[in-house]
């Protein structure tokens, strides 16, 4: 009787063993698809947004009138820009095209500040043209580049789920699922890493944007204190990443990445959901959490949007981010993206932002990037305004409804900072954002607020 029970026993292990192991095979094939499916969709958007830009600065130059220049140029700036969110996007972990992104950026900014030049009336300087028509030279290589990587992807060799630690056997084991060295054997990210190379030795923009490369050697401001040790930023990071999970994370792998602000780059686990990769930045200069990727796929939503607002704001105050003000969010993948801004009084710092991700299916924080807020953050001497938020009203177009004021200090192109009245308008069925300098009564700047699923967003 007792042999008998025991091989029952045994049988009721083994088929136990048998359906953990056929689950978790299961389970790993869906995550792999869900990351395999929205790595597909950001390429084809990056493909995409950079031919379409291409086409349009050759429309620009192409074109004698400088309103449909402007036009043209408009539409480079948004693809250029879009390309490069689609660019961030990817799900590749163990290699950043830094070169890329930053070109994609400065493309963007530099078809804007000629846009707002033919804007005000200016013409285009031959150097600005021959900058342009060598910006939109280097957009068709890159254009040329993305389409070689197609047909990897295309051929099933390019696997994107294999970045994040799931085996393929298309991709060989060298590369699954660990960060790529620049210089390693062949492989499927040669293209990208190609192409980020050569992106490196272009020349230099010279021109008053954001992006211009003169402010690229700007200094972080926020970030405070000395320099921490590896085992000090492992530490840090696996707090971070506890209280936003409520999990238990463990470091599978640290390396250090040199950006605007370097860091070090880490990989961590999570001991209850073997499944799930996070990725994690921790300065090197004062240890701040800088970015937090969790790449789990998110299920059904259970929260609303007010509900992850109070989540963002909880783990925000919890951080030790304290009057923080949120600004814009918008719904994406099953996730709520909140951007909040740092507050001094009664004016917000826009420069100042932090953005918060939050699954919808259990209020996880599955994203974080304070990226803008330690690039800028610092004691400010804000002047007092001169204009009252009546006279500010004053300077909109009659017959446009103003819906309220606010101070605001805004980024301008060339690093510049302007105190101004946010004065939010409304034309027909349409919002708008109006920037009064708040000492001189000039317009700064205006945005059209756009409503998106599950939120707004500025353009």
């Amino acid at each position: 009787m007792t042999r008998k029970l025991s091989t029952i026993l045994l049988s009721l292990a083994l088929l136990l063993a048998i359906g953990w192991g056929l689950w978790e095979r299961a389970n790993r094939l869906t995550l792999a698809n869900a990351v395999e499916a929205g790595g597909q969709r950001d390429f084809y958007n990056l493909l995409n947004y950079v031919e379409q830009a291409q086409v349009s600065m050759g429309k620009t130059l192409a074109s004698s009138s400088p309103r449909q220049q402007a036009v043209h140029l408009t539409e480079a700036w948004n693809q250029a820009a879009a390309a490069q969110h689609s660019l961030t996007q990817l799900p590749t972990p163990g290699f950043k095209p830094v070169n890329t992104s930053k070109f994609l950026s400065q493309t963007s900014d530099y078809s804007n500040y000629l846009a707002q030049k033919l804007a005000r009336g200016e013409e285009m300087s031959p150097q600005e043209r021959q900058q342009l028509a060598s910006l939109r030279e280097e957009m068709g290589r890159l254009a040329a580049d993305l389409h070689q990587t197609e047909g990897q992807v295309a051929g099933k060799t390019l696997r994107w789920s294999s970045f994040y630690g799931f085996r393929m056997p298309s991709l060989p084991r060298t590369i699954a699922g660990r960060a790529l060295p620049v210089e390693a054997r062949p492989g499927p990210l040669d293209g990208f890493v190609n192409t980020d190379r050569r992106l490196q030795t272009l020349p230099s923009l010279n021109y008053d944007g954001p992006f211009s490369d003169h402010l690229e050697k700007q200094q972080p401001l926020g970030l405070g204190g000395g320099e921490v040790t590896q085992a000090e930023a492992e530490r840090r990071a696996m707090n971070f990443s506890n209280a936003a999970s409520n999990s238990n994370y463990r470091v599978q792998a640290t390396r250090t990445s040199n950006g605007r602000i370097p860091t070090f780059s880490l990989r961590l686990l999570d001991s209850r959901r073997p499944n799930v990769t996070t990725h994690i930045d921790v300065s090197k200069q004062g240890g701040q959490i800088v970015s937090l990727l969790n790449t789990r796929p998110v299920g059904a939503p259970t929260l609303d949007a007010a509900a992850a607002l109070e989540k963002a704001r909880a783990f925000l105050q919890a951080q030790g981010f304290t009057g923080m003000q949120p600004t814009y969010t918008v719904r994406t993948d099953n996730n709520q993206v909140i951007t909040f801004a740092a507050r001094e009084g009664d004016v917000i710092l826009y420069p100042d932002q932090v953005k918060v991700k939050v699954a919808l299916d259990n209020g996880e924080i599955t994203g974080w990037d304070a990226t803008p807020y330690y690039m800028s953050h610092h004691k400010r001497d804000l002047p007092r305004p001169k204009l009252t938020p009546e006279q500010a009203r004053a300077k909109i177009n009659p017959g446009i409804k103003v819906e309220g004021v606010r101070l605001a200090l805004i980024p301008l192109p060339g690093g510049q900072e302007k105190l101004t009245y946010e004065v939010k308008t409304k034309m027909d069925n349409t919002y708008y954002l109006n920037y009064i300098n708040a000492l001189t009564g000039e317009e700064e700047k205006v945005l059209q607020i756009v409503d998106v699923p599950g939120g707004q967003l500025t353009m």
